[in-house]
C-alpha cells in the first residue's frame, strides 16, 4: 500500500510540475510553430463551443422533462397502452423453438445423390455460356 501511495504523490507531483512550466511558459508555447501550425487556438474554441452546446440541451431536456405538461402527455400515453398479459405460457425458451423448427425441416427430407457426370456437363455448359457472353461483349466493344 505504501508503493502505491508513494506512486501517487509521485505522478502529482510530475503532473503538477509539468502544469506549473507550462503556464509559465505560456507565451512561449503559443508563439511555438507547432501550436500556430496545428491552429491549437481555433480546436479549444470548437471544444468549448461543443461544451457550450451540449449544456444547453441539457438544460433543455431537463426543462422538458419537468414540464407539466409533458408529463401529462407521457401518462396519458403509458395509460392508453394495451396492457400485454406476463403469463408463463407466453414464455417459450426460443432454443426449442429452433430446434423443433429443425427437426421439422429436416425430418421428411429425401436426399438425392448427385451424378458426377452430370455436375461435370453443367459446369461445362456454364463455362461455355460465359465464353459465348465473352465473345459478344468483345464484338460489341469492337464494333
Amino acid at each position: 500500500m505504501g508503493k502505491l501511495l508513494k506512486g501517487l504523490v509521485t505522478i502529482t507531483a510530475a503532473s503538477a510540475a509539468v502544469g506549473g512550466l507550462c503556464y509559465v511558459f505560456k507565451d512561449q508555447i503559443k508563439e511555438s510553430k507547432i501550436y500556430k501550425d496545428n491552429n491549437v487556438d481555433e480546436k479549444i474554441k470548437n471544444i468549448k463551443t461543443k461544451i457550450n452546446e451540449n449544456e444547453k440541451i441539457n438544460k433543455v431536456k431537463s426543462t422538458i422533462q419537468e414540464n407539466e405538461t409533458y408529463n401529462k402527455v407521457k401518462n396519458t400515453i403509458k395509460e392508453k397502452m394495451p396492457i400485454f398479459a406476463e403469463k408463463e405460457e407466453d414464455y417459450v425458451d426460443e432454443g426449442e423453438i429452433f430446434f423443433d423448427d429443425l427437426d421439422a425441416a429436416t425430418g421428411d427430407r429425401d436426399y438425392v445423390s448427385l451424378d458426377s457426370e452430370d455436375i461435370k456437363d453443367a459446369a461445362e455448359d456454364v463455362k461455355e455460356a460465359i465464353e459465348d457472353t465473352a465473345e459478344e461483349i468483345k464484338d460489341a466493344v469492337t464494333e
